[in-house]
């Protein structure tokens, strides 16, 4: 076999392969005994079709199966030969293919970039000093009462700060754009309620009713309702005082604590730990940060064209759950297409970057770990492992998760490995 090997791009091998008149006459020898065995032809059994026939009534099946056969062989030996790992499916093009003749085509592919690491081990990373004072204990006590606190109900008018429960409809241009809400609560206050209209109902008392005239924000999510006013017209149910939770012993052992101290230990040891998985964070961005800037090299076009695709869809949806138009999530799109074009090559670059250290240390995913890691998505799902696990197979989802975990095990590798200094 012969094949010569073209680079179009860094990352792009172009092959042209020939593969020998014996090797594809032997390939359709092959072929045609087998589809002998089953061959159905009027007036012969299966296995004693004449070869003539055949070839009459079976060219096209026999010369798919061919190719199916010497194209993957072909293409194969040629990267083995060249050297070439290949990253994703080939393109193939010009087959030239006649039974008599040596067999031709061109296959097209991306391949592994070729690089020399850089020392990855002892990098220096940068540490911040994490405490937790006792503001932040005290805040995260308040939060506690806050989600904890009862309501009690108010004979009197609406004061500043309470809660009127109201059965509520929207009108703009005196027609009605949403439906009765009959069990919403606002609070009576201008900075915690929609459109800042729950002050309007400070003073008005249980079966009351009031309209309300707001102006929609001119970022408001349907268009064609940006900037209008809305009228509101709302009848107050019931009128609600809050009240926090008491912050005692009492409250600490109904949150499991054995007292109000072991629940400010407790409120402090999350807290730490939140801070320290942070720092985690920024000191494996500032490894990774350093490995993309000494290991310059190209990656492949194609799989970077997909990881971009992968982030636009991402930032549009963000976007757009933040309530902005799909006309105007994709100009921001493109105003940050150069951006968006170079996190999508950085991206592909660590994951060869990571994929080879993990090579060059014997790092690897193994079953625990993929059992450890579907438990704690069925922990926060609320699920069961079992069925994550049977989502993430049907989805063919199971290899990312793969590489995913592995990219995770680098990074506490190489944090472990860097040379680290605890900020002043």
């Amino acid at each position: 076999m012969k094949s010569r090997m073209k680079n179009i791009e860094p990352c792009r091998k172009l092959f042209k392969i020939e593969m020998p008149r014996d090797l594809v006459a032997e390939a359709i020898k092959e072929v045609y005994r087998q589809i002998k065995k089953v061959a159905k032809i009027p007036g012969f059994r299966p296995g004693f079709v004449p070869q003539d026939l055949l070839e009459k009534h079976y060219s096209g099946d026999a010369k798919e199966q061919v190719l199916k056969r010497l194209i993957p062989e072909g293409y194969k030996q040629a990267l083995e030969f060249h050297s070439v790992i290949p990253v994703g499916f080939p393109r193939v093009s010009n087959i030239d293919f006649h039974k008599d003749k040596p067999f031709t085509f061109e296959a097209e592919v991306d391949t592994k970039p070729v690089f020399r690491m850089k020392n990855y081990k002892g990098i220096k990373v940068r540490r911040k000093r994490i405490s937790v004072s006792e503001v932040e204990i005290n805040e995260g006590l308040s939060k506690l009462r806050q989600m904890y606190a009862k309501y009690r109900d108010v004979a009197g008018p609406v004061k500043k700060g309470d809660y009127a429960v109201c059965e509520a409809e929207a009108f703009i241009d005196d027609k009605p754009v949403t439906k009765k809400n009959k069990n919403m609560w606002i609070r009576a206050d201008k900075e915690a309620s929609l459109l800042g209209m729950g002050e309007e109902l400070i003073g008005l008392a249980k079966g009351q009713s009031k309209e309300i005239t707001v102006k929609l924000p001119d970022d408001y999510p349907d268009k064609k309702y940006a900037g209008k006013p809305a009228k509101f017209k709302v009848l107050i149910n019931e009128v609600k005082e809050k009240y926090p939770a008491e912050l005692d012993d009492a409250f600490a052992r109904q949150l499991k604590f054995e007292d109000l101290n072991a629940l400010r230990k407790g409120i402090e040891t999350e807290l730490y730990a939140r801070k320290e998985n942070s720092l985690k964070i920024d000191m494996k961005n500032q490894i990774l940060e350093r490995l993309l800037g000494e290991n310059k090299f190209s990656v492949p076009s194609d799989m970077a064209g997909r990881q971009k695709e992968v982030l636009v869809k991402r930032f549009e949806t963000e976007l757009m759950q933040k309530g902005v138009s799909k006309e105007e999530a994709e100009k921001k799109v493109k105003e940050l297409d150069s951006k968006l074009e170079q996190d999508a090559r950085d991206k592909i670059g660590l994951y060869f970057i990571l994929d080879d250290i993990a090579l060059k240390e014997k790092i690897e995913t193994n079953k625990n770990d993929i059992d450890e890691r579907l438990k704690g998505v069925a922990l926060s799902t609320g699920g069961n492992a079992e069925e994550v696990r049977k989502y993430y197979e049907k989805e063919n989802l199971m290899g990312g998760l793969a590489e995913e975990i592995k990219e995770s095990k680098v990074l506490d590798f190489l944090l472990k490995e860097a040379n680290v200094t605890e900020e002043k």
